[in-house]
């Protein structure tokens, strides 16, 4: 048995490098954003067993509808020297489809679970790898597993997996708060597949600008903008958005989800809750979580 954990993460801009990687390690995006320390937790169970089989839960509840997990586990199963009966839990602290990296949480924490519990033997970053392979053959993400591994406000500055892709972190020194509101889901597949014209020119600018002030003022207003031009900031989104607007307070909308979030100085936060608390949904105040996944 073993377990680990890996944090959620919020992007607020991205690009997709031109060129067409066959392999997995140099697929991914560039951009910048934020873990938080509310994510998931993964426990995994290995019995000796006379045939392979696993089975997989969501905060007790049995599960098949869990495309990323299962990748994984199929994989560790692979590298086993003989078969194995595995259970896997998942206790998730986040909304799921909102635009919190819950399919790359899952299976970082997964694979770093699986890489002990069945004495696999791979690094850190070898087993991270293989949650990056996931997101990419399910079409679930592409640069939220290297951002978990590294935790922290950070700038993927070059794609691909862990390892592979460069990340640079920018210190918060406990010092900023993540308020995040979670109104509606939206999924990520059918966005990365229809708008990645709109996303690129403008992601790579906004990358090369955060690189120079690393400020997060600046990272917020560019996050807004990149929303807006995607017709995020819309909808569900624009009063909550407008409510901070008004005391000050920029903020965006999370990729992918109807999510409005902001990074505020812990003095502001409860003024940032407060304005949030009248539109319904799931409201989060939480840290950014610095250390990135790992083993508990």
């Amino acid at each position: 048995m073993a377990k680990a954990f890996s944090p959620g993460h919020i992007t607020g801009f991205f690009e997709i490098p031109y060129g067409s990687y066959s392999h997995f390690l140099h697929k991914g995006s560039k951009g910048a954003g934020f873990s938080i320390d509310r994510g998931i937790s993964t426990t995994a169970y290995v019995y000796e067993s006379a045939t392979t089989d696993y089975q997989i839960s969501i905060n007790g509840v049995r599960s098949s509808n869990v495309d990323v997990s299962k990748w994984v586990v199929e994989e560790y199963l692979k590298l086993a020297d003989r078969p194995y009966f595995v259970n896997v839990e998942h206790d998730i602290g986040i909304p799921v489809g909102f635009g919190l990296g819950s399919s790359g949480a899952a299976a970082l924490s997964l694979s770093y679970a699986l890489n002990e519990a069945l004495d696999a033997s791979l690094s850190r970053t070898q087993a991270a790898q293989i949650a990056h392979h996931a997101e990419i053959a399910c079409k679930t993400g592409l640069g939220t597993v290297i951002a978990e591994f590294a935790g922290g406000f950070e700038m993927r500055t070059g794609a691909g997996a862990p390892g592979v892709g460069s990340v640079v972190k920018i210190d918060l020194e406990n010092y900023y708060k993540a308020v995040v509101l979670c109104l509606a889901p939206i999924s990520t597949k059918s966005f990365l597949t229809n708008m990645m014209d709109e996303i690129n020119g403008l992601g790579g600018v906004m990358l090369s600008k955060l690189s120079k002030s690393r400020s997060v003022d600046e990272f917020l207003r560019m996050s807004h903008e990149f929303a807006e031009t995607l017709g995020l900031t819309e909808g569900k989104c624009k009063e909550p958005i407008a409510a901070l607007k008004a005391l000050g307070i920029e903020s965006s909308v999370a990729l992918f989800g109807q999510t409005v979030f902001t990074l505020v100085p812990q003095t502001r936060s409860k003024q940032a809750r407060d304005a949030l608390k009248g539109f319904g949904g799931t409201l989060l105040v939480c840290n950014v979580d610095s250390n990135g996944a790992r083993v508990l």
